[in-house]
């Protein structure tokens, strides 16, 4: 995993939003339908149900270009603290970790929140969307949520609250 370790993380700027587009637009829609949402959803004029105000955003970067995100906001949807909103890796970066150095970046946002309980909606037909919930600790809800009991294991590694 080498290649994860030369990835940098930081919050998202408003600069970053068009190339987050893209990254979501290589799967479902188009960038301008993801431009849209996504800038809503960043200055808090989009929220998804259940959705409390508090949310962050962090960019993967490899030699200053944005290969992946991963959104989180607070919730109340099925008891929980939080939701992964989305994450994602430009397909030309997929296999080599960055996903799970994005859990563990949005895992920290939520354990510094003080949630705990951290749900995500899935489609159970993505099967590596749901392998890598899994392997980073989540687990079954319904036919189309998974869930961490506890955002402090998220990727396997108990984290310390300060």
């Amino acid at each position: 995993m080498e290649f994860a370790m030369s990835i940098g993380v930081r919050p998202v700027e408003d600069g970053d939003i068009s190339t987050l587009a893209g990254i979501r637009a290589e799967e479902w829609e188009t960038s301008a339908f993801w431009e849209v949402r996504i800038g809503k959803y960043l200055r808090g004029e989009h929220s998804p149900q259940h959705a409390l105000p508090a949310r962050a955003t962090f960019i993967a970067e490899q030699d200053g270009s944005i290969v992946g995100f991963v959104s989180g906001h607070r919730t109340r949807r099925y008891g929980c603290g939080g939701e992964l909103q989305w994450i994602n890796v430009a397909s030309e970066h997929r296999g080599r970790g960055i996903a799970g150095l994005l859990l563990e970046t949005i895992a920290d946002w939520f354990v510094q929140q003080q949630l705990h309980r951290v749900c995500v909606n899935v489609d159970p037909k993505n099967t590596a969307a749901c392998r890598l919930y899994t392997k980073y600790g989540a687990q079954p809800l319904n036919d189309h949520w998974m869930v961490w009991q506890d955002a402090r294991t998220m990727g396997g590694c108990p984290k310390q609250v300060d």
